[in-house]
C-alpha cells in the first residue's frame, strides 16, 4: 500500500480535546478531506472510558478530589487511567478499504511490538490488541471502524503507573482485596527494561508503525480545527452508555467482567 502519512507531533491536551481531535480527524480522514495520521497525545490527568462503559464502573468523588477529569471515547476496550508524562498515547488512522479491519489491527500491533523489541524490551502481543513483555502487561490497544478507515488508539507505559490510584478511581465493589497487589504484579514499563529517554523512543514507534511509509510531520487543518471546537464541549458532557458492560481498567478487568466472560464462554 502506497500511503504519505501525516505525523501530528506530541504536545499536553485535555482529555476532551484529545477525544475531540480523534473525532474530527477520523471524519476527515474517512471523508477524504485528510492524509491516513498518526498523532501522539500527552494526556493531562484524567480517566478515558470505552464506549461500552457503564458509569458507575468509576469513582467520580475519588475522581474529583484527585483532580482526574473523565472522558468516554468511541472506541471499544476498558477504562485507562492516565499520568502525564509517563506514558506514550497514540492515535493512528489508516485506510482499511478491501482490508481485514482485524488484519489492521493486528499489523499495528505487530509493529509496536517490534519497536520495543529494537529497544531490548522483549514484548509480544496477546489476544491481537495487548502487548506483554514476559507475564507483565506494557501495552493496549482499541480499534474503532469507519466504513474505509480505521482508528487504532492505544498506549503503552514508560513507567509503571501507581496501582493504588488507579484502583482507587474504581468502583470499589468492582474489585477484589488483592487487587492492588495484582495490578502492580501484572504492569511494567519500558524504563524498567530500557534506558532509553522518551524522546528516542517515541521516535522508534513511529518509524515502526508508519515502516513502509513516506511520512511527515504536518498540523491539523482548518476543517478539524473548527470540528476540533464544535466536539471539545460535547466530550465535557458524559452520558450513560447504551447497552452499558462493567468492564473496569484497562490494566486488570474486573472480577465480575472475567466471570460474565466465562458464563457467555460456556454457553
Amino acid at each position: 500500500m502506497s500511503l504519505e502519512f501525516r505525523l501530528i507531533d506530541i504536545e499536553t491536551r485535555s482529555p476532551y480535546r484529545i477525544a475531540a481531535m480523534d473525532h474530527a480527524i477520523h471524519e476527515e480522514c474517512e471523508a477524504g478531506h485528510s492524509p491516513p495520521t498518526l498523532v501522539f497525545h500527552n494526556w493531562e490527568k484524567s480517566v478515558s472510558i470505552a464506549n461500552g462503559q457503564a458509569l458507575d464502573d468509576l469513582n467520580f468523588e475519588a475522581c474529583r478530589e484527585n483532580g482526574f477529569e473523565v472522558v468516554r471515547l468511541t472506541t471499544g476496550g476498558k477504562a485507562v487511567v492516565h499520568f502525564p508524562d509517563t506514558e506514550f498515547s497514540y492515535s493512528l488512522f489508516v485506510p482499511i478499504t478491501g482490508i481485514n479491519p482485524r488484519a489492521t489491527y493486528e499489523l499495528y500491533c505487530g509493529r509496536i511490538a517490534a519497536a520495543l523489541q529494537s529497544l531490548g524490551v522483549s514484548s509480544a502481543v496477546v489476544d491481537n490488541n495487548d502487548i506483554f513483555v514476559g507475564e507483565k502487561k506494557i501495552g493496549g490497544n482499541a480499534q474503532h471502524v469507519k466504513k474505509n478507515v480505521a482508528m487504532q488508539q492505544g498506549v503503552i507505559l514508560y513507567e509503571q503507573p501507581d496501582a493504588r490510584t488507579m484502583l482507587s478511581l474504581m468502583n470499589a465493589s468492582l474489585y477484589e482485596v488483592d487487587a492492588e497487589e495484582k495490578l502492580r504484579d501484572v504492569l511494567t514499563g519500558i524504563s524498567a527494561h530500557s534506558s532509553a529517554p522518551q524522546e528516542q523512543v517515541r521516535q522508534i514507534l513511529t518509524a515502526h508503525m508508519l515502516s513502509g511509509y513516506e511520512y511527515k510531520t504536518g498540523f491539523l487543518t482548518e476543517r478539524e480545527q473548527v470540528k476540533i471546537r464544535e466536539l471539545e464541549s460535547q466530550y465535557k458532557t458524559l452520558e450513560e452508555a447504551q447497552a452499558p458492560q462493567t468492564r473496569g481498567l484497562c490494566w486488570l478487568p474486573a472480577a465480575v467482567y472475567i466471570q460474565r466472560r466465562a458464563i457467555e464462554a460456556r454457553a
